[in-house]
């Protein structure tokens, strides 16, 4: 490796990368494994194509600069044909390929298949294998290969996930320029992402689980508030969004951290995923005196046998409560739904746009049910034939390529025509307009929000336009 550049470039090409005015949110995968490398002794780049604002031939020209040894990407499956791209651009670039991620891990052996050009995978958190891998490559791919790592025509040996997520190393955010990630939850101009746990302990069968897993495991408060004070200060990052699929699953552990950041009096504004059964009023007034400016609840459905349907182990009345603690607290509220989960009907999926409007719910955002493979609801649509390669576009996705579950009593045209309606039904209303136009306003997030509000105007007037129901 001495006699090539630098050991490692961790890349993400250009390309459509989100919905909502095409946000890009900093590649936090990519900067914990640089940032395990690094610590390893490593000599690592992160080339963002889309946090750079780069063009193909500027970020292909930035790598011939670098002349890494390895180049490392990461995608999940809906993003094959990204991967596909960033492959192909980039083989000729290095002397080693390796893919990590979501589809290297579900997909392993069709990952090597399609993807001929590829020396390795990367299976599971590559927090430790990374570090691995590059000594094998650099001692000349003698004896085993790392755990955790498959090497085309070799066995693949189990690596255990990391335990201890204090002993990781915070992100490697010090190897991107931060000025163009946006997010639409951002409340300061500048903005990051982070995690505090990982892994999650419940059974919903639309829920891709295949890299953490499902035993969760927490980083101590005092850690996780040193990372925020790191990113406050290093970097003057004024916005967060934690991105754990369950922050508030221990609340003892909410509360130690949001205690831990008023004792240091740290001044940032964060955004959290939770539960609906993991909050209440004491505990997002703590939450919003520490600086949790919104709140994303996964609430699926307005219909209890839906949420049963999906194995959620939550009840509706839950998300009552939950987003009524929040707004009590003045925090932001965004939920989560689903569209076209079976049993439902487009008449009957109209309790969701009741329980977000009864509610009084900030945001909510409808997504057509389309499950990842590898995931129980997958196989069960697969086998009841439910899947279809439809022209139903959610206003949130990326370049995806995902089938949409259309179970009996949907066709395509209904749930193009549902899934407008019900946005429509939620944000076309002159008094919900006016109260957020307003509160926009005096949080200094009118520019995002506004950008939001015309990417939807876009997409719910582009094809098969439907009334939208009622009036604030």
């Amino acid at each position: 490796m001495v006699s090539r550049g630098i050991d490692l470039a961790l890349v993400r090409g250009p390309g459509p990368r989100s919905g909502y005015g095409r946000l890009v949110l900093p590649p936090l995968g990519l900067l914990s494994i640089a940032a395990a490398a690094e610590m390893g002794g490593w000599r690592v780049a992160v080339v963002d194509a889309p946090g750079e604002g780069l063009s193909q031939a500027d970020f292909l020209e930035r790598l011939r600069t670098l002349r890494p040894f390895a180049i490392g990407l990461t995608g999940m499956t809906p993003m094959r044909e990204q991967i596909a791209r960033d492959i192909s651009a980039t083989r000729h670039l290095c002397e080693r390929l390796v893919l990590g991620g979501v589809h290297a891990t579900r997909f392993q052996d069709r990952a090597l298949a399609e993807f001929k050009d590829l020396d390795a995978l990367v299976i599971g958190e590559g927090d430790h294998s990374i570090c691995e891998l590059l000594s094998y490559w650099a001692g000349g791919e003698r004896g085993l290969p790392p755990a955790g790592v498959l090497i085309r025509g070799e066995e693949l040996r189990p690596a255990e996930a990391p335990t201890d997520l204090d002993a990781l190393p915070f992100p490697a955010r010090h190897l991107v320029s931060h000025h163009r990630y946006r997010y639409v939850f951002q409340t300061r101009p500048r903005f990051t992402t982070m995690v505090s746990s990982r892994g999650c302990p419940f059974r919903c069968t639309f829920c891709d689980k295949t890299v953490s897993g499902s035993a969760w495991r927490a980083r101590s408060a005092n850690n996780v508030v040193d990372e925020l004070e790191e990113i406050r200060y290093r970097f003057d990052i004024g916005s967060v969004c934690l991105f754990d699929d369950n922050f508030t699953l221990r609340r003892k552990r909410v509360v130690a951290i949001c205690e831990e950041i008023l004792r240091r009096g740290l001044d940032i504004h964060w955004k959290c995923e939770a539960r609906v059964d993991g909050v209440d009023r004491e505990l997002t007034r703590l939450m919003a005196a520490a600086g949790c400016k919104t709140i994303a609840f996964g609430l699926e459905s307005g219909n209890q046998s839906s949420l049963d349907l999906l194995q959620k182990d939550q009840q509706v009345a839950s998300a009552r409560t939950a987003i009524q603690a929040a707004a009590s607290a003045g925090i932001e509220t965004v939920g989560y739904a689903l569209v076209g989960i079976p049993g439902e009907t487009p008449t009957s999926s109209r309790a969701t746009l009741k329980l977000a409007r009864e509610t009084g719910l900030d945001f909510i955002q409808f997504s057509t049910l389309s499950p990842y493979e590898g995931t129980e609801l997958f196989q069960q649509a697969q086998d009841s034939a439910w899947l279809r390669q439809t022209r139903v576009r959610n206003p949130a996705d990326a370049e995806e390529l995902r089938a949409t579950l259309l179970a009996p009593g949907w066709s395509e045209k209904q749930l193009d025509r549902t899934l407008r309606q019900l946005y429509g039904g939620f944000y076309l209303r002159p008094g919900y307009l006016a109260r957020q136009a307003l509160r926009a306003s005096r949080n200094g997030v009118l520019t995002p929000r506004a950008r939001l509000g015309l990417e939807l105007a876009r997409w719910w007037v582009g094809r098969d336009r439907v009334a939208a129901a009622g009036s604030a």
